[in-house]
Parts: structure tokens; sequence; C-alpha cells
């Protein structure tokens, strides 16, 4: 403490021998929180830096020495700057320079060993849908159920149900009994079927391997019933298709897959003034020694919508459930067949 002690006494001395020198202040320290006057002198430099020293220096410095006393370091640091002021006491611009950087210099930090805290004010408070997107996710069933929500499957461009008929090895010999008993043979599977995500709910739990002789499966269009006197299937037909028993599920599959997506659909559609085609369902009949799988559509007369019907199947079905011969697929009307009866003769 002696040496700083002198060496301040020195600072003092110089300040008095030169207290009638004042030089305009030349740097523009506008952006410091501290400036100092443009009249101020050395003499009031060399005032402001001797109270600085032993203090602001000292505290604002790193600890590197943690076998000296505080009193010690402080002593060292004093004698340091007291040195570095007398050498810069003739030039006014480095004092105020000196000065401005004890007055500026930072505090010892305090927060050491802490996380930083970004602190903010006067901002407008979250709405509900923010708070709701920063909310902590859930977990287990609760976050798949959440995704289940959110996640909205694409929907089909029609409806569609399945049906399931109980086969008969006989019916009534009067054709009008015989009518009303098949139209009451189909019974609806299930809800209606509005996207994939349903379909397979339904077609995954309907077992067509196990089907009985005469048993069949239907899917159709959501208002169509799959019996030949409906008022949406009278005038149409149906391309049939033979299939052997042990292919006959893979090609219900893939069939009812270019149905619901709209494939089938678009080999029939026709922009005709008088009656326009649709595909209104398929079927998959179980016979004696093979399955028969048919193709349901609005409008018989549709020559050129019945022939790229076909050539779309037997394009798009894998190469492995492509038909060997012609023989094994054909078309007919449905007013062709012989139980069919027409509904105004009824009437």
């Amino acid at each position: 403490m002696a040496e700083a002690a002198r060496l301040i006494g020195m600072l003092r001395a110089s300040a008095a021998h030169n207290a009638n020198i004042e030089k305009p202040l030349q740097p523009d320290f506008s952006t410091h929180k501290t400036k100092l006057d443009s009249k101020v002198g050395l003499q009031h430099i060399l005032d402001l830096l001797i109270s600085s020293t032993s203090g602001h220096i000292a505290a604002a410095q790193p600890r590197t020495r943690p076998t000296e006393t505080t009193s010690d370091i402080k002593n060292d640091l004093a004698i340091a700057n007291c040195k570095r002021i007398f050498a810069a006491r003739s030039d006014v611009n480095k004092l105020q320079t000196i000065a401005l950087n004890f007055r500026t210099s930072p505090p010892l930090p305090t927060m050491a060993g802490r996380f930083p805290v970004l602190s903010t004010s006067d901002l407008p408070p979250a709405s509900a849908s923010e708070q709701s997107a920063t909310a902590s996710p859930a977990r287990g069933s609760a976050m798949l159920n959440s995704i289940f929500k959110s996640v909205r499957v694409p929907e089909f461009r029609f409806r569609w149900m399945f049906w399931a008929e109980k086969g008969q090895q006989s019916g009534p010999k009067d054709k009008t009994v015989q009518s009303e008993e098949y139209a009451s043979r189909p019974k609806p599977l299930g809800e209606q079927i509005i996207s994939i995500k349903e379909f397979y709910q339904h077609f995954n739990n309907i077992p067509v391997e196990s089907l009985k002789l005469r048993d069949s499966i239907h899917l159709f269009h959501m208002g169509i019933k799959p019996v030949w006197e409906d008022p949406r299937n009278a005038r149409g037909g149906a391309w049939y298709f033979k299939v052997s028993k042990d292919v006959a599920p893979q090609f219900w599959h893939e069939l009812c897959l270019l149905a619901v997506g709209d494939v089938l659909q678009g080999a029939v559609e026709t922009k005709r003034t008088s009656f326009n085609d649709d595909i209104c369902g398929l079927s998959y009949s179980v016979r004696w020694n093979a399955v028969q799988i048919a193709v349901w559509n609005r409008d018989a007369e549709n020559e050129a919508g019945r022939e790229k019907l076909l050539k779309v199947i037997l394009e798009k079905l894998s190469p492995e459930l492509q038909p060997k011969n012609e023989d094994s697929y054909w078309y007919k009307a449905h007013n062709e067949h012989k139980g069919f009866i027409d509904q105004e003769t009824k009437a």
C-alpha cells in the first residue's frame, strides 16, 4: 500500500503543476454512459482517476491468485493503474480515455454458475392457439388419439358399403315371390365407407376364403342395393370373371381397390345427353369349382365404356391374376338373366 500511496501522491503533485493546462476535448464520446464535459481540464481528470484507481479497477479485475489476500490484490492493481496514469499524465486525450474506461468498466460478474435469463416487457399476452401450440405434448394412447384426430385421411369420391348374401340351393317357382326373396337376401355389413381407413376396417374382417357355396359378398355405392332390379341397376349389366379359388381373394382385393380408387369409374364415365354410365359395385360369389367376380355398371348399352372398362381391368390386375383365355370372362346385361323381374311388369 505504501507504493500505491507514493504513486498517488506523485499524481496529485503533477495535477497541481498542470492545473492551468486546459485543452478542448477532441474525441466524441456520445455513445458512452458517462460523457465528460468538453471544458473539463486535466486537474478534473486526474482527480477522477485518482479516486477510481483503488476502487473500480480493483473490483473489475478477475481474481487469478487465490492464495493472496484481497488487500494484496487491490494494492497490486492500484500500483499498476497508477503507473499507467502517471505515464499518460501529460496527454489529456489518453487520460480522458483511461477515465472513461474506469467509469464504464463492468462490475465483477455475480451470475457465475447460473443460466442467463431473457427478460421482456410490454409484450401482448399469448393467444389460446399459441398457448396450446407450446403446451407439453400428450403421451401414450392420448398422443396417438391426438395424431389420428389431427391427420385427416383423404375421402373417396363415392361412398361405399359392403353387403353379405347367404346363398340358397333352390328358390320358389313363382317369379314374384322369388324376386322379393332375392331382394331381401343381401344384408349390409357395418357402416358406410368414406376412406381407405374404413375400407380396410371392413375388408380385413370379411374372410372371403371361408364363404360357403353360393354365398356372396358385395361392395356397392351407397344407396344402391346389390340386386338386378334396383332402379340404379335395372338398365345395366356386369363383367363376370371366372377365377380359381386359390387366387380369387387377391383378385377380389385388387378389384376392390380399383373400384374405391375411382379407376374403374373413370373407364365408363361418358358425357352423354341421355344417360350417364357409372360403376355400381362389385360381387364375389362362390361357385362349385371357382369364384365368380362381377363388376356392375349402370348402362349396358354403353359399348365403348364396357370395352374400356374391360381393358382397364386387364391392364391394372397383377400379371399372375390376368385371365389366360377369353372364355374366363364375359359381359351380360341384368335383364338377360332368367330370374330378372322387370319392375314395370311386376307393377
